[in-house]
């Protein structure tokens, strides 16, 4: 798989990404000054994440698509230094919109709740269950010294009604796979737009047969902030987008916190 880049378009790519991030790194200054350490606004948890992921920094296991260097960056909001030692999950759809564990799923049961970020309360109703023991493009890797986890991924593809975008799950690191470990937040990585628009004309994701949802009609991300975990993004060569992209995303983190449910929106399966 081979996109190479005219002159003219990678100069209009060089300005995309560099407006993206430009603007990016403004906000978060403007963030800083004005309010040093807020918190960083959740997303949905959604129906597919799964307790048990492996602990790994390459999740792709040969699935196709571009490869994406993700790079999650979280800060204490207690003390506005790194947050060491935390467990991040990842969990995302491959190139046409297939998560592992539920790839012969149709949609979720009519009675589905994602009622809190990690275990439903008592009473509600359980997440529901995997058809399948696969486990692409999931993984856990706990915060350095710096506060960063660092992915090897591929950039996720679409499905009806959801744009492109990555889960993630902050949880205390004394148990990786329990899920009575402590759920401090709960969010959703998305993409510069005008750079997924041209991403996903690239093989395989240009042969999916779901039209893809842009930002703008996607709710979670319309309703749920997700212009505030837009990722910062640069080509990892100059003459191929399908030699791979890196992208940078920041969150700030109280881990003593228990985020409140966010409301989900009804979406179609991912198949």
């Amino acid at each position: 798989m081979t996109t190479r880049l005219s002159r003219r378009e990678f100069i209009k790519l060089t300005i995309a990404v560099g407006t993206t991030v430009s603007t990016i790194d403004t906000s978060f200054a403007a963030l800083a000054s004005a309010a040093p350490c807020q918190l960083t606004p959740e997303q949905e948890v959604g129906p597919y994440w799964i307790d048990g992921q492996l602990v790994r920094r390459d999740i792709r296991e040969g699935k196709p698509g571009v490869p994406l260097r993700l790079d999650i960056v979280l800060t204490d909001a207690r003390t506005c230094a790194p947050l060491v030692g935390a467990a991040v999950d990842i969990w995302q759809c491959d190139a046409t919109g297939a998560y592992s564990g539920y790839t012969q799923m149709q949609a979720p049961p009519p009675d589905f709740d994602p009622a809190a970020p990690g275990r439903p309360p008592a009473g509600a109703p359980p997440m529901p269950a995997p058809t399948d023991h696969l486990t692409f493009l999931r993984g856990i890797q706990r915060t350095d010294r710096a506060g960063v986890v660092k992915f090897e991924t591929i950039l996720p593809g679409n499905y009806p009604g959801r744009t492109n975008h990555i889960h993630f799950k902050v949880r205390t690191a004394n148990a990786l796979h329990s899920q009575d470990s402590h759920v401090s937040h709960v969010g959703q990585i998305f993409f510069p737009e005008s750079l997924m628009v041209q991403l996903m004309q690239c093989e395989p994701y240009r042969d999916h047969a779901i039209g893809r949802t842009t930002q703008s009609e996607d709710s979670v991300f319309v309703n749920q902030s997700g212009s505030a975990m837009l990722a910062s993004v640069s080509p990892l060569t100059l003459d191929s987008l399908a030699k791979g992209m890196h992208a940078r995303v920041e969150a700030v983190i109280d881990p003593d916190a228990k985020p409140q449910p966010v409301e989900p929106f009804p979406v179609a399966p991912p198949r």
